[in-house]
């Protein structure tokens, strides 16, 4: 049996402790808290596997709702051309989902530096915790995967109905592919 790590940010995005008897811990909000976290957790439990998942923000035309599983995920750093930080890959095999990691409330009508418009214009998704996740799972060597659900499209008012709706759809998907349970 797998030892599985299951990380999500806030229980706002899904109200329950575990998944199946495999507990969920949380992160906190925002890539500092992502980041020294999972490196706390993966030294406390050394799982198989690092599974993150929850709530995004929708930059192409996906339904609100939906569940998708991350290929690739990019930082929203600004360091004037000086060093860009790598895109990291996601293991697996499946339609190229691309994330855009930021530590800002995403919202259509702000007006945005050139480099931040850029990476929204170049990634599918927004959510603020997973390039620190995959950065700290590929320094401890650690499998990654992650499922974001589409819980808005910059609109904080559907974020609580689609985070409820997208949450049961994950664990369904979860609980047959890792046969968790």
């Amino acid at each position: 049996m797998l030892n599985i790590l299951l990380l999500s940010a806030t229980d706002y995005e899904h109200n329950c402790k575990e998944i199946n008897g495999v507990p969920i811990h949380l992160t906190g909000i925002g890539k500092i808290n992502a980041g020294v976290q999972t490196t706390r957790l993966i030294e406390k439990y050394d799982p198989d596997v690092v599974i993150n998942f929850g709530s995004c923000g929708n930059l192409r035309d996906f339904e609100l709702g939906e569940v998708l599983r991350v290929t690739s995920v990019v930082n929203d750093i600004d360091t004037k051309g000086f060093y860009n930080p790598p895109e990291l890959f996601l293991p697996g095999k499946f339609k190229g989902v691309k994330c855009l990691t930021t530590d800002h409330m995403y919202d259509p009508s702000d007006k945005h530096l050139d480099s931040y418009s850029d990476k929204i214009n170049e990634c599918d998704i927004v959510e603020m915790e997973l390039y620190s996740i995959v950065q700290s799972c590929i320094l401890a060597e650690k499998i990654v995967y992650s499922y974001k659900w589409v819980s808005d499209d910059g609109s904080q008012d559907q974020w609580l109905k689609y985070a409820k709706l997208g949450f049961e759809s994950f664990k369904e998907q979860i609980i047959k592919e890792f046969k968790i349970g």
